[in-house]
């Protein structure tokens, strides 16, 4: 027997190997339970059991997430899924946005009542509160520029009375006095001059004239008489020569008087009008500085200042417009000038809504021109009304970027007061557009899909481009043909099956 090492070689190795197999155990079960843990233990299973699964080649793993994947269902399980379809089509697409508005007076139908002169309060007739009518007056002013704006008048009335009367005379005259000349050069005799011409007025031209006429025909008569042949020797040949000499001058002396005439005449005809036409424009300067101060035609006509009296300074403030005196500042026997702002007056019965839409939203309410807006008012019972829309807006406010819009609201029964916060709906309807309800949409991370029906059990989603959503809808920019069967209810059970399918085979 040969001799052992020293020591026991039993002893030696039996140690060393009987700990191996507790060892090994611990450290799988430790694997195990951090495979377990992590939520890999099916692949840890596979790296100690057996070989590595192989892998999903990437193209398969497109096609069975990405688009145009496809879903197949049981009869039994799709009756249980709650799937519905609705063949797509185009329809119009309504917007539905809430913005802040409120109303307010109607500034179309309000006035700022301020005096045009300067004058002391003498009466005040309406109450704060009260219904006007356009015209009424509202206050009674004390006025010394109106005593003298309507003396002014009086006093080119009677200008003008005068230059009407000058003119018509000077018309007269001059016209009876060129027929007068025309008569004459004719050579009717004087007796038929007095026929035609009896109570007709020439003035003083008469006179003259038919002397000139007179004397000319007579001249002429004793010239004619002593150029006869067998007078001429009876008579010297320097009275012959001074009866021609007379003859011509009173010839003459005729038709100058004749040409003078005419032009004296017309020249008294063109100052009448002038006169006439200088009267006629001092009256519209008192009228119109009347006009201004307030007073209509019709007014002015029926005025009679030194019939008023006293009451020549009075003027009368009038509402131009009807409505209700929502402001007033008239104290009796106060100063006023045209500064002042004495009453405010407006027309209730409609007014404007403002809303400020947000800068998003300006497509929105640009579809909206010439439309019409509802609003309502918590306070007010949450009665809802309609407003015609005004304006859209052409500027951003560089504080709020928003725009104003403005409508117009019907107030006649006096439900609306100005100064009133509103809730606004804006709503726009635009047609041919294809949407999908948004229970329809199926997402993964950032894509969004859906699920058309391509048979009795088969299923395929497509992946789509989406828009706006309103009213629980959403658009459907591209993905999508008009006619195809959408999937608008349990699409999540589809999906789910989807995802499933895709787990097993991976």
């Amino acid at each position: 027997m040969s001799e052992l090492p020293h020591g026991n070689p039993a002893v030696a190795t039996v140690p060393s190997a009987a700990p191996k197999k507790p060892v090994i155990a611990y450290v799988l079960g430790a694997l195990l339970l951090l495979a377990a843990a992590t939520g890999v233990g099916l692949g840890v299973i596979k790296l100690i059991n057996g070989p590595p699964a192989k892998e999903v080649e990437p193209e398969k793993a497109e096609a069975l997430t990405g688009n145009n994947s496809q879903v197949k269902l049981k009869p039994s399980a799709l009756e249980k899924s709650g799937v519905k379809t609705e063949l797509l089509s185009k329809a119009p697409f309504i917007e539905v946005v809430n913005v802040p508005g409120r109303l307010a007076l109607d500034e179309t139908r309000l006035a700022h009542v301020n005096p045009v002169v300067d004058g002391i309060i003498q009466e005040v007739p309406v109450r704060l509160g009260q219904e006007v009518k356009a015209g009424e007056v509202l206050a009674t002013l004390e006025c010394k520029d109106l005593a003298q704006a309507k003396l002014e008048l009086v006093k080119t009335r009677l200008a003008l009375q005068q230059a009407q009367a000058q003119e018509k005379w000077s018309k007269e005259v001059g016209t009876n006095t060129l027929a007068l000349v025309q008569s004459l050069e004719k050579g009717i005799s004087i007796v038929e001059v007095e026929k035609l011409f009896r109570g007709k007025n020439l003035g003083d031209l008469r006179q003259q004239l038919v002397t000139s006429y007179s004397r000319r025909l007579q001249s002429k008569a004793q010239y004619d008489a002593v150029n006869q042949p067998d007078v001429l020797g009876a008579v010297s040949q320097a009275s012959l020569i001074k009866l021609r000499a007379d003859s011509e001058a009173a010839e003459a002396g005729f038709w100058a008087l004749c040409e003078e005439l005419k032009f004296q005449s017309a020249q008294n005809m063109r100052i009448g009008e002038q006169k006439l036409r200088e009267a006629q424009t001092s009256e519209s300067l008192a009228i119109s500085q009347l006009l201004m101060l307030g007073f209509s035609r019709v007014e002015i006509e029926a005025m009679n200042p030194l019939a008023e009296g006293e009451k020549v300074s009075r003027y009368p403030l009038r509402s131009p417009v009807a409505g209700t005196i929502i402001e007033q500042h008239a104290v009796l026997r106060e100063r006023v000038g045209i500064q002042n702002q004495m009453f405010q007056v407006a027309n209730l019965s409609t007014l404007w809504l403002k809303a400020d839409v947000p800068q998003r939203d300006i497509i929105l309410a640009q579809g909206l021109a010439g439309g019409y807006v509802r609003f309502n008012a918590g306070e007010n019972g949450g009665t809802e009304q309609r407003a015609k829309v005004l304006y859209t807006g052409d500027v951003v406010d560089p504080n709020t970027r928003t725009v104003n819009l403005l409508a117009e609201v019907d107030n006649t029964k006096r439900q609306w007061k100005p100064g009133m916060y509103v809730d606004v709906t804006l709503v726009r309807a635009e047609p041919g557009i294809m949407q999908v309800p948004l229970e329809a949409v199926q997402r993964q991370d950032t894509q969004a899909f859906v699920f058309i029906k391509e048979s009795s059990d088969t299923f395929r989603r497509i992946d789509v481009i989406l828009g706006r959503q309103a009213g629980g809808k959403v658009e459907v920019k591209s993905g999508l043909k008009e006619g195809q069967e959408v999937v608008v209810s349990g699409g999540f059970v589809l999906k789910s099956e989807l995802f499933k399918e895709q787990l097993a085979g991976d």
